[in-house]
């Protein structure tokens, strides 16, 4: 729209000028050393626009054809602005190889530069934040611009990765009813209530989320096994959840059916002591189809010794899919909930040979150790 004006804007003036011009073209005249030179001012300014094009030509020509180096303007800056340039380079090397206390060093040296400030300084926040200096990293952050959305996103972040989420909490939640269609900042107010622990406000954040499509149709179905399992026991370990509640009842009948929003009842009537009715909840909803998604919160759910018929269920579906390696990985599962070392360990490596990507949950698998949640991004 802006190109369309512009060019209804040049044909404009074109239209208005060139008859004045055609009609008073305007007269030059020079004389240098007895040679005199005499054209119209039109006719003159295409001269020099046609000659300027030729050499320009001429030179991107011979730089092809001889390899010639670029021309390079530097001798015109300063010699604190040729470090700055140098130290911004030396920064974001040092920044890639993760030696941060390097490149908090370059980034305090190449603000001397006036180009690029608000990426320089957010790239110092990080580099101060990795070194360890937490102060100089808030006080950077403080200093950016406050209205901009990308330096809100580099506040809050910064807040979570030092631990304190209920000030990335406190931070975001006038920002969220101020921009609800911002994504990227919808991402991180999920995941500050995640790491908050603030539940209920969670789940009242689902329809927005939806609404607003801060996340793609396959990113979300991801998201509801990192989301509503965690949310749901936390909830019912604080004796909060209620499935009458309005926080339950404004979510959407898919997101109360899902799979991952029945895990998270399933998670909760183990931990309650009520191993059996945890068990018959969850086969009667767990399909294979859904085994993949489900399996980094299923190793978390203590059944204890009541996974018989969760078993049975998991040889049944080997009979048609013998090559499956999260089946084996859910009959380790049993093993251990059992306390049966010795099988969980060999249904393991059966389980890696044909799902090689469980290799990095072996060690927990085989330790019976409980994960932490992961972070909804």
């Amino acid at each position: 729209m802006i190109r369309l004006a512009l060019l209804i804007t040049i044909l404009g003036l074109a239209m208005l000028l060139g008859p004045v011009l055609a009609n008073h073209p305007g007269y030059v005249m020079l004389v240098v050393a007895g040679v005199t030179i005499e054209a119209t001012f039109v006719g003159l300014m295409l001269v020099l626009l046609l000659t300027g094009l030729a050499c320009w030509l001429s030179w991107v020509l011979c730089k092809r054809l001889f390899d010639l180096p670029r021309l390079s303007f530097s001798f015109l800056r300063s010699r604190k602005e040729r470090r700055a340039r140098q130290a911004l380079q030396q920064g974001m090397l040092a920044f890639v190889r993760q030696d941060w206390q390097s490149a908090d060093q370059y980034f305090s040296i190449a603000k001397a530069e006036p180009e690029w400030q608000k990426m320089k300084q957010i790239m110092a926040c990080y580099s101060a934040q990795k070194h360890g200096d937490l102060a100089k990293a808030n006080q950077l952050a403080a200093a950016l611009e406050a209205d901009d959305a990308d330096n809100r996103l580099v506040v809050a972040d910064l807040y979570l990765q030092q631990q304190q989420p209920a000030r990335a909490v406190s931070f975001l939640s006038d920002k969220i009813v101020a921009q609800p269609k911002d994504s990227k900042l919808g991402r991180l107010w999920l995941q500050a209530l995640t790491a908050a622990g603030q539940w209920q406000t969670l789940l009242e954040q689902v329809p927005l989320a939806l609404k607003q499509q801060w996340y793609n149709k396959a990113q979300w179905q991801q998201l509801r096994y990192q989301l509503y399992p965690v949310a749901i026991q936390g909830l019912a370990a604080q004796g909060q959840f209620d499935e009458n509640a309005a926080y339950w009842q404004q979510l959407p009948a898919k997101e109360r059916k899902s799979i991952a929003a029945t895990l998270g009842k399933v998670w909760a009537k183990a931990v309650a002591g009520q191993p059996e009715q945890a068990e018959k909840l969850l086969l009667d909803s767990l399909a294979l189809a859904d085994l993949t998604l489900a399996w980094p919160v299923l190793q978390q759910i203590p059944l204890g010794r009541s996974v018989l018929q969760l078993r049975k269920q998991a040889q049944h579906w080997l009979r048609d899919h013998s090559n499956n390696g999260y089946l084996y990985a859910v009959l380790s599962y049993c093993a251990t909930q059992e306390g049966d070392a010795d099988q969980a360990a060999h249904a393991w490596q059966k389980a890696l040979q044909y799902q090689p990507e469980l290799a990095c949950q072996a060690t927990t698998q085989l330790a019976n150790t409980t994960l932490q949640p992961p972070p909804v991004v």
